[in-house]
């Protein structure tokens, strides 16, 4: 096979798969008027270390680091899926979104 064609299809492997860690697992949460976003923050593609963060947007709150982790893998998904859960048993409607994180300092 020609080399060519060979770093070619390894580069659109690697940026595909790049593209799809470059987006955060979110949440947009509506309850009345008001709006609340839960994000998995990762500042690599690695799993960890990461963060969940919690958002009052209508609220005039501050953003809140609720759970991160530095070692466990699957730390911030069950902590966030969870708290997702608490939310909707409370009356709150959760959609899952997607965020690009070089927008997530922009709310």
């Amino acid at each position: 096979m020609n080399p060519i064609k060979i770093t070619f299809q390894t580069l659109v492997i690697s940026l595909s798969t790049l593209s799809m860690h470059a987006y955060a697992e979110s949440w947009s949460c509506s309850h009345g008027n008001d709006v609340r976003e839960v994000h998995i923050e990762r500042p690599t593609a690695s799993p960890v270390p990461c963060s969940v963060v919690y958002r009052k947007l209508t609220e005039g709150v501050e953003d809140q680091t609720l759970w991160s982790a530095q070692n466990d893998d699957s730390y911030c998904d069950e902590k966030a899926s969870a708290f997702i859960a608490k939310l909707e048993s409370w009356g709150w409607v959760c959609a899952e979104t997607i965020r690009d994180p070089a927008t997530m300092g922009d709310s």
